[in-house]
């Protein structure tokens, strides 16, 4: 009967947090996590575009538009274009 103990396996239900939820989240990160870039946003622009090159000489297409459109991003936000 599924209802005998309905607080049973909560503990499995529940979220982790702490840090065995962050090496669980680490462990199991995409490959294609970005690292945090710093700097000016026309310095974040230029290392978007740096990335975008490198994904595209290692033949990740889908990595290579998706640092594009970070670039694209932070070149709007470093002129002062809000718009899409």
């Amino acid at each position: 009967m599924p209802f005998d103990n309905p607080a049973g396996d909560r503990a499995h239900r529940q979220p982790r947090f702490g840090k065995a939820a962050q090496r669980q989240a680490v462990q199991g990160a995409p490959a294609r996590a970005h690292q945090k870039v710093n700097g000016s946003a026309q310095q974040k622009h230029v290392q978007w575009l740096a990335r975008s090159a490198d994904a595209e000489r290692s033949g990740d297409s889908v990595e290579a538009e998706t640092c594009r459109q970070h670039a694209e991003h932070w070149f709007r936000v470093a002129h002062g274009r809000n718009d899409p």
